[in-house]
């Protein structure tokens, strides 16, 4: 469906054609998105994949999540901000990579779903008052609902029923960081938008 999409968007001269081609692709795009997360999920679950940690150099995982959107985005109404303490551009963390890059991919195309007229997108990874190392992603966008953030933040929000738009990506965000025992939390930012953040262990 996408390639047929694609290539109609490239040779049709109608407009509306056009049009209509991007909306599928769009939505095709989406679908596939989701079909990726029902399935990592279901391997979640039931145990399907193995658990495997490695030491990898976050700031080079964070760099390929970034790439890999700014390649699939279509609409230059994004603005993508990437934050690295001098400090933690070499810092390795035992982590297991494909676990890692789903929450990080699932977290930054949250922020493109909610608002599809644009905002911006700040990754950061820094040493907060503590000392301790936290990745965030950060958004200035439309943001969620109290009610919402509170659910968010439960321990068992991990283990309900997804419902509503930001069900699955944000699950699977809280069991990878639960898998790491990382602590994670999402609030409000300082300009409204919607804030994730992790405190990374090694």
């Amino acid at each position: 469906i996408l390639g047929n999409a694609g290539m109609i968007m490239g040779e049709s001269k109608d407009y509306e054609v056009r049009k209509r081609a991007e909306i599928i692709e769009k939505q095709g795009i989406r679908c596939r998105t989701l079909v990726e997360n029902l399935n990592f999920l279901n391997k979640l679950d039931y145990g399907s994949v193995k658990f495997e940690k490695k030491n990898i150099q976050i700031s080079t995982l964070l760099r390929k999540c970034v790439t890999q959107i700014l390649n699939a985005l279509e609409e230059d109404v994004f603005n993508f901000e990437l934050d690295i303490d001098e400090s933690l551009q070499k810092e390795c963390f035992l982590i297991n990579e494909d676990f890692t890059e789903r929450a990080i991919i699932n977290l930054l195309n949250n922020s493109i779903k909610h608002n599809p007229k644009g905002c911006n997108i700040q990754i950061k990874l820094y040493k907060n008052e503590k000392n301790a190392i936290v990745l965030s992603v950060e958004d200035n966008g439309a943001g969620v609902s109290r009610e919402l953030l509170k659910k968010l933040n439960k321990k068992s929000y991990e283990t309900e029923r997804s419902e509503g738009n930001h069900g699955l990506g944000l699950k699977i965000v809280k069991q990878v960081a639960s898998r790491h025992k990382w602590k994670i939390s999402f609030h409000e930012g300082e300009m409204g938008g919607f804030v994730c953040e992790m405190i990374l262990k090694n």
